[in-house]
């Protein structure tokens, strides 16, 4: 379909890209460069093992030229017709693919498109960096296109540490010192007459071993029960495939006490998921696993960046130097009577909320 003012084309495919162009594919990879979470692979994954009842993910693109182009991965739910960016409580990091020089005039035919000829009600994108020069245009964009009530909203903050130089021992000397007594105390204790072990997966024969002890450690954690539970022991397969892995195991009496998922990618670590066993908190595993494979990226993988992903848990900071934030857009279709009806909701709410506050 042609956006016959600017001729630009609007075009929707679907998860897994086997019917995309070279350029898209192209884009796609160079995309994921910047971020395994923006990439096609991580997307498919996502596709396949987390999308609720009625949703569908789809790539919606407005083309200009063979090589001019941006594609926008959503989910739509049918039911509701609402749409959100291709995301889940597990992305840390989301981000429309841009392969152009002006994506302005194609964000603005795509909202069009999507207010007027799909008929979707809402559309929420995030997680997003505020300080992207994308989101403020994303946000012009979906206003001159039609939307209403586009404002953007809080999702967490997001802890990461710049290196200086592979170095444990430098990273280690910039943290404060409680964390490297604690370090230091915790790991004697734990590796104390060999009853600790400390492991890290990459790959091969023992990667389904390793899968089974997360899962078994995640099932006997603090944490809510999965609610896509092939999601994860997808994703270390893929990540395993891909070369980004490094699945930390820490046993106790050869038990599996503690487990974290690291992603490492173009010389950055994103700590990806961490659990550990609540019988054995006494032992602190976590911070023992922890510290464990930050001395092995540093040093093996000489990564130059360290992404704790998302939420402001307050022990981040120890580890961490630096926050930033990541938020989110959210805008009404005024033509679709269930957009209309929550754009009046929002607007009265918007209205009596200084109201509320006293």
């Amino acid at each position: 379909m042609a956006d016959q003012h600017n001729q630009i084309q609007i075009e929707k495919l679907h998860l897994p890209l086997d019917s995309a162009d070279t350029p898209l594919r192209r884009a796609f990879s160079a995309h994921e460069a910047r971020n395994p979470q923006y990439g096609e692979d991580w997307l498919a994954n996502l596709a396949l093992h987390a999308l609720d009842e009625h949703d569908k993910a789809v790539i919606y693109i407005a083309r200009r030229s063979a090589e001019d182009f941006i594609a926008v991965p959503i989910k739509v739910n049918s039911h509701h017709k609402r749409a959100s960016s291709l995301s889940t409580f597990y992305t840390a990091a989301y981000s429309p693919v841009i392969c152009s020089d002006g994506p302005d005039a194609l964000l603005l035919a795509l909202f069009r498109h999507l207010a007027r000829s799909e008929d979707i009600s809402t559309l929420t994108l995030s997680p997003m960096a505020v300080s992207d020069p994308l989101f403020s245009i994303i946000l012009k964009s979906l206003k001159l296109a039609g939307w209403r009530g586009c404002h953007d909203f809080f999702c967490f903050g997001n802890w990461i540490h710049t290196l200086a130089e592979p170095s444990y021992a430098s990273y280690l000397a910039s943290r404060p010192s409680k964390l490297r007594n604690t370090i230091a105390r915790k790991t004697k204790k734990f590796l104390a007459g060999d009853k600790g072990q400390l492991e890290l997966v990459t790959q091969g024969e023992t990667l389904e071993k390793a899968i089974a002890d997360y899962v078994t450690v995640y099932n006997n954690s603090w944490k809510n029960e999965e609610p896509y539970p092939d999601f994860i022991p997808e994703l270390l397969r893929l990540a395993a495939h891909r070369g980004w892995l490094r699945l930390g195991i820490a046993r106790y009496e050869q038990q599996p006490v503690a487990s974290q998922i690291w992603l490492v990618y173009s010389g950055t670590a994103y700590i990806f998921k961490l659990a550990y066993h609540e019988d054995y908190k006494r032992l602190s595993p976590g911070t023992v696993l922890t510290a464990y494979m930050m001395q092995r990226v540093i040093e093996e993988d000489s990564i130059c960046r360290i992404d704790y992903l998302s939420g402001d848990d307050s022990y981040k900071a120890d580890w961490m130097s630096e926050r930033n934030e990541q938020h989110g857009i959210a805008a009404y279709n005024p033509r679709s009577p269930q957009g209309l009806a929550l754009l009046t909701g929002h607007t009265v709410k918007h209205l009596l909320k200084p109201f509320i506050k006293r």
